[in-house]
Parts: structure tokens; sequence; C-alpha cells
């Protein structure tokens, strides 16, 4: 069978034709890539402009067990590690005998509100022959704070209760010397006494 010879212009016709599809192929492709690229800049973008920035979770804060700026120490808190003279200022006396403070006494002359310092469950509501009403409240396993010497108590066993809710108010006690107007206030971490005029400016972090 005779052979037949490709014409001289077709070889370069096809090579031509070849490279133009390929042109236009990674032209197209380029272009498509290009609107991609646009439409996920432009979603980032309306991402971006719908976004609601998050807003931290309110953390417990601490509060003073009052808001009277009329209330004042009268008994602080005894620190084993004070000098003697601030150690003696700390003591309480009762029926000829002193006893060591394990918080902080306040006083006022006239009646005032007593607060939660922070939220946590009532625990405990009843009745001290000396320091007459108290209430404990329960922050976490590990803290609570007792309030002695309330009149007029607002809150029940059980019941939650938010910083400076209002558990009662000031009462009298069977302490020598003290005003009508008192509430001794106690915080344990742990079991053990901490000085309720450094409690309120700890971390609650670190009273976990």
């Amino acid at each position: 069978m005779k052979k037949r010879k490709l014409k001289a212009f077709v070889l370069p016709s096809l090579y031509v034709i070849v490279m133009g599809v390929l042109f236009i192929s990674i032209a197209f492709l380029g272009a498509t890539l290009e609107e991609d690229t646009k439409f996920g800049q432009m979603a980032v973008s309306v991402i971006k402009d719908i976004t609601v920035p998050v807003v931290g979770t309110n953390e417990a804060t601490i509060t003073k067990p009052f808001s009277s700026d009329k209330v004042v120490v009268s008994k602080s808190y005894y620190d084993m590690h004070d000098e003697e003279t601030k150690q003696q200022q700390s003591l309480v006396y009762y029926e000829n005998t002193y006893l060591q403070n394990s918080g902080v006494l306040y006083s006022s002359d006239e009646t005032f509100e007593v607060l939660s310092v922070m939220e946590g469950t009532v625990t405990k509501v009843s009745q001290d022959d000396i320091l007459g009403n108290v209430v404990e409240i329960s922050h976490n396993n590990n803290l609570k704070t007792v309030y002695y010497s309330l009149n007029n108590v607002t809150v029940k066993e059980n019941e939650q209760v938010s910083g400076s809710t209002v558990i009662g108010e000031s009462g009298d006690n069977s302490l020598e010397n003290e005003k009508d107007n008192c509430l001794l206030f106690e915080v344990y971490y742990n079991g053990e006494a901490l000085d309720p005029e450094e409690f309120y400016t700890m971390n609650l972090n670190e009273l976990q």
C-alpha cells in the first residue's frame, strides 16, 4: 500500500492549534481561580462584618458585708504574726475572759444592712447565745463566710444569694462595751480563718 506524506503546512498548523487551546485553557483556569479568590475574600469580609465580639462572663467579685459609710471596725482580726500591741487590740472581752477575734467586728451608731459579700448558698441560719443570729453562706467547697449578731434575718437555708444581697440588719450581742448595731464577720478557707480585711482584695481564682 502506498504511503501518503503529510503536507508541509499540516504540522505547523497542528502546533498552532494545540498551543492556542493550551493558552485558552490556562487563561480560563486563571480567571476561575481569580473569581474564587475574590469570592473567598468577600466571604471573609462578610464574616468579619457580622462577627459579634465575645463578651467575657461576669466573674464573681467580693464586696464588703455592708454599704453604709458610717460603719467602723470595732475589733480587728487577731493575727498570730502581728505585734503585741495590735494583738491586744484584737482581743474580745467576754465574762472576764479575753478571746482571740477570728473575724472583724464592725459597729455603727445607726442600724445598717448586712450584705452577702459574694454569690453563694445559705447553708445555715441559727441563733447563738452570745453573738445573736447567725447566717452562714458557702461560696464553693472550700470557702464560706459567717455573719453574726444579725437582726431581722431575711434569708433562709438553701437559698441562693448573689453579691450584695441583703441578708439582714445589724444587731446586738452579749459582748461588753459594744454598740447596739454590730456585725461580726468571719471568713473560712479550707477550715482556716482569714482576715476579712485582706479577703476583700484577694484573687478568687486562688480560693477555689
